[in-house]
């Protein structure tokens, strides 16, 4: 059966809006057979932490990138009720606006004999668009989902490459083109460091190098240049909306390429553009080739970048609160979601885990405020009455427990 309400809470803006209209879930963790008709406006998922209210945006945003934002090993998606019995798995999404319609689709076939992490060929994975097969660079960017959850701190907390796969994911989204360039980078920085390492093994001559240098050259300056002017994007809105966000606290957020020889030059490459990125990397190499051939990695390009993340002109991984990073990703997120508008020329869906329960009142609103500008966000709480009444009034409500989703109240349902 479908939960939910087809009529329109929010007016379309032709060629603008796409939101979610439905959302299904068979066999998806622990959401047997789940059907949501949605509508645009606030969607708030209410229920305790473990009964699979954060299962719904992860299998949104999932029709977003084309995988889990939560798990490497894909097994893990799987309910437990066909673990060992095998059967079908599917995740499915239409979105929709004044004059279009897309269905995203993914699907997991795992047979009766799957017993093992191993045994890989006994589960496989299909991605369809519209019902047409698709590879995950085609698959990806059909439905625009901007997703916040706990884990996000990680941007700010953790390693370079938590940073660089946030940058990924948001260009990915709007630029397959980018994603393209992306997954021939990483064939090219394997196949060059195998021959590093056949090189130093005295396998493999040094000017078979050449090849692999002119490659890395210049799918890195793609990926770097456009790293770069997304991170300009980024910072023409987070920083208003971290503002917004704070007593005026400054952000700052800066994009650290590693083009040079030596890991501590920094370079500027603002007023770079590809082909001089490329450049920068090519003069960089012969320096660095021994060094290089002894470790057996490459140690330049944009596998090799970070983010710097400031706040009042100090880096926030090492002085800002646990809160004030928080607000940080926040702000982060709601300047993707106009990114994505501005890329794509439509307004992403807001997908926002369980993010009101660190904050105070004052900044609950602060941050619904500017969630709500947008035309469809999905919201999951512990329990409403962490929602001020004036947006619970505007929102439908679900409860889900144990994997079941009920539909409590609809927004304006009485005049």
């Amino acid at each position: 059966m479908i939960i939910g309400h087809t009529e329109n809470q929010a007016s379309f803006k032709k060629d603008i809006l796409i939101y979610l209209s439905r959302l299904s879930l068979a066999g998806f963790r622990n959401h047997t057979n789940t059907e949501l008709e949605l509508r645009p406006g606030l969607t708030l998922f209410e229920g305790q932490n473990g009964h699979g209210k954060s299962n719904l945006l992860e299998a949104a945003y999932m029709l977003a990138i084309a995988k889990s934002p939560r798990s490497s090993n894909e097994r893990e998606l799987v309910n437990w009720s066909l673990a060992e019995t095998g059967g079908h798995i599917q995740v499915l999404g239409v979105g929709r606006s004044a004059d279009s319609t897309v269905q995203a689709q993914i699907d997991f076939d795992i047979t009766a004999t799957e017993r093992s992490k191993n045994a890989t060929h006994a589960f496989r994975k299909g991605l369809r668009v519209n019902g047409i097969k698709r590879s995950a660079i085609d698959f990806v960017g059909n439905l625009n989902i901007v997703f916040f959850e706990a884990e996000d701190l990680e941007i700010i907390y953790g390693s370079p490459g938590r940073r660089r796969r946030y940058l990924d994911i948001l260009i990915s989204q709007s630029n397959n083109v980018y994603l393209k360039s992306l997954q021939r980078y990483r064939q090219v920085v394997n196949q060059r460091n195998q021959l590093l390492r056949q090189i130093r093994d005295g396998l493999s001559q040094e000017n078979e190098l050449a090849f692999w240098n002119e490659r890395l050259a210049y799918e890195g300056a793609l990926i770097t240049d456009s790293r770069r002017r997304s991170v300009d994007g980024l910072n023409e809105h987070a920083v208003p909306a971290h503002q917004d966000l704070t007593n005026g606290d400054k952000l700052e957020l800066e994009y650290q390429p590693r083009i040079t020889a030596s890991s501590k030059d920094t370079v500027n490459i603002s007023s770079m553009n590809a082909e001089m990125i490329e450049k920068e990397i090519t003069n960089a190499l012969p320096t660095l080739q021994r060094r290089e051939i002894a470790q057996g990695i490459t140690v330049i390009g944009p596998h090799r970048d970070d983010l710097e993340i400031r706040l009042n002109g100090n880096r926030a991984d090492n002085f800002a609160s646990r809160g004030q990073c928080r607000t940080i990703a926040l702000a982060l997120k709601i300047a993707e979601a106009v990114f994505v508008t501005q890329s794509t020329g439509r307004t992403p869906v807001l997908a926002l885990d369980d993010i009101l329960s660190e904050l105070d009142i004052e900044r609950r609103k602060l941050v619904l405020e500017a969630a709500t500008k947008h035309e469809q966000v999905l919201l999951t709480a512990t329990e409403r009455a962490i929602l001020p009444d004036n947006f619970l009034e505007k929102a439908d409500i679900y409860t889900v427990m144990n994997g079941r989703v009920t539909q409590d109240s609809i927004a304006n349902a009485n005049p």
